[in-house]
């Protein structure tokens, strides 16, 4: 198996298990995964659009708008006309969705405090080092598809 085949493969494992970690309903609050993504995102920029949400994840603009009503429609964020551009929304979590937000986050922490305890000492820098450098590549590949666009 060459280097890409590698890569390839080790990457669909890492999906399976990131998507292992982010269980269908990863704050037990009856919100998709896809919604738990969101409330974590708007927890951690408040204040934060549409436009820019749907950047960050990568994702629709259409289909974030979609998961945000269905999220407001739940009690967990507020849409708010922005306060520099009256044209803008900007999502808050509301006091529900920050519950939610900070268990997610404190969940979060000890799955991946778990995962990062099964790596020897030794190697855990050498892992963080390879994860940057991996997420850095991706983006530039992003951008560049981006800009050919």
């Amino acid at each position: 198996m060459d280097k890409i085949q590698q890569l390839r493969e080790y990457t669909r494992e890492l999906e399976c298990h990131l998507d292992n970690i982010n269980q269908a309903d990863c704050c037990q609050c009856g919100a998709s995964k896809a919604e738990c993504f969101l409330i974590v995102e708007i927890g951690r920029k408040p204040e934060i659009g549409i436009k820019e949400l749907a950047g960050i994840l990568k994702v629709d603009k259409s289909g974030v708008s979609r998961s945000v009503e269905e999220l407001v429609k739940k009690g967990f964020v507020t849409r708010e006309p922005s306060k520099t551009d009256r044209r803008s929304v900007v999502l808050k979590l509301t006091e529900s969705g920050n519950d939610r937000f900070t268990k997610i986050e404190k969940d979060m922490y000890i799955e991946y405090k778990k995962v990062f305890s099964m790596i020897k000492k030794s190697d855990q820098d050498k892992v963080l080092e390879a994860l940057r450098i991996y997420n850095e590549a991706c983006r530039k590949v992003e951008d560049r598809e981006n800009k050919d666009e």
